[in-house]
């Protein structure tokens, strides 16, 4: 099978990257032809006036419609599987495909069909402004870029892609990370029958490894240190729980840290790769996902299930699906840094618990998230529509 991959890529890498870069390896390994077309937000900077040029090839690009049309023409691939199209590429490419004759996939990363910054969220709170009786223009009244700029861009190109129809009437199906998320689609007007769920996958080999639980002496965080993630939520928990100690890893917004208050038990830890963030999984107790927002699927998830880590998280979005209550980890009460101090206490004093939250972790990660399981899905997907 021949699969043509279109991708925006972002300025920074991200979890989408790894996930759109794995996706290709392993569509390769297993027999795939891919071809590839790709831009990159980093264009924008070295082209002359690029801001101003992004806004309008968010609505229309017809450079990018005539080497997406002269790469079909050329390659004929079977299907085309679709990331991100904004700002450089534009869904305006789609009724392009589709007349064609070539099905369309579009894997959705985020909430950007329904949400023009794609987070519902704005405000360090949850906000589905968009979705309700105003629309778009919500985007512009809130400020949700802080730029009345990049706002207006947002919300114009999102309400012109809807007006248009260019996803509900071009594309074939859209893959969900999560049940939440298809749900969302579905209640905004987006056919049911063309949504599946096809969480993100573990793109490594699963190996099961013991470790030494006397080892495992500290609650892990890892991501973005910034506000939708929960840090101040993390950190009033790690303050009511000073007998325990707390390792968070990832990048911190500039001048962030100066807002946060950092207990003497939490220590932030940075960037991590490669041996580092082994070695920071597996010297953990559990992993704690503190978001205030939906995500779509942590990649983390995976990555703490293989290294057998209890994770706790909040009881929303689509994060039920993956961690489950009393099986793999714990729920607590969203924005309640009391529940989120209970669960970590429960997991710290009761090693039978952490030790059964652990195996069935793993036993998970490998059942549902591995990627033999993600390509098999992949592909039914894929020969249902041929």
């Amino acid at each position: 099978m021949k699969i043509l991959i279109i991708h925006n890529k972002y300025s920074s890498y991200s979890g989408e990257e790894a996930v759109v870069e794995a996706q290709i390896n392993w569509l390769r390994s297993n027999g795939h032809e891919v071809v590839t077309y790709f831009r990159s937000s980093e264009e924008i900077t070295s082209i002359k006036f690029g801001k101003i040029k992004s806004f309008f090839t968010a609505f229309y690009n017809l450079k990018t419609i005539r080497e997406i049309k002269q790469l079909i023409k050329k390659e004929e691939p079977n299907v085309v599987h679709v990331h991100n199209l904004y700002p450089l590429v534009s869904p305006a490419i789609l009724p392009v495909i589709k007349k064609m004759g070539i099905p369309i996939v579009i894997t959705v990363h985020n909430y950007r069909l329904l949400c023009p910054n794609g987070l519902f969220f704005n405000n360090n709170k949850i906000c589905e402004k968009c979705t309700g009786k105003n629309k778009e223009l919500n985007c512009i009244s809130n400020n949700c870029e802080n730029s009345f700029f990049k706002s207006t861009g947002y919300a114009l190109r999102n309400f012109w892609a809807r007006k248009r129809e260019y996803y509900t009437s071009n594309v074939d199906v859209f893959l969900c990370l999560t049940k939440f998320q298809k749900n969302k689609l579905v209640a905004n007007g987006f056919s049911s029958e063309k949504c599946e769920v096809l969480p993100n996958f573990y793109n490594k080999q699963i190996k099961e490894v013991d470790y030494n639980i006397e080892e495992r002496n500290y609650i892990a965080f890892a991501g973005r240190i910034s506000p939708e993630k929960g840090i101040p939520l993390l950190l009033a928990a790690a303050k009511k729980l000073p007998h325990i100690s707390f390792q968070l890893a990832g990048g911190i917004r500039e001048g962030y840290e100066k807002e946060l208050e950092i207990p003497e038990n939490v220590i932030l830890r940075g960037m991590l790769s490669g041996k580092e963030f082994e070695a920071f999984y597996k010297n953990a107790r559990c992993l704690v996902l503190s978001s205030i927002w939906y995500e779509g699927f942590p990649m983390v998830f995976p990555e703490a299930m293989v290294h057998k880590l209890p994770i706790i998280a909040p009881n929303m979005a689509g994060y039920p699906e993956i961690v489950e209550d009393n099986f793999n980890g714990l729920l607590f009460s969203p924005n309640n840094s009391n529940s989120l101090a209970s669960c970590i206490e429960k997991i710290w004093n009761n090693n039978t618990l952490y030790q059964k939250f652990g195996a069935n972790a793993f036993i998970k990660v490998k059942n549902k998230y591995s990627s033999k399981v993600y390509f098999n899905n992949l592909e039914t997907i894929y020969n249902k529509l041929l």
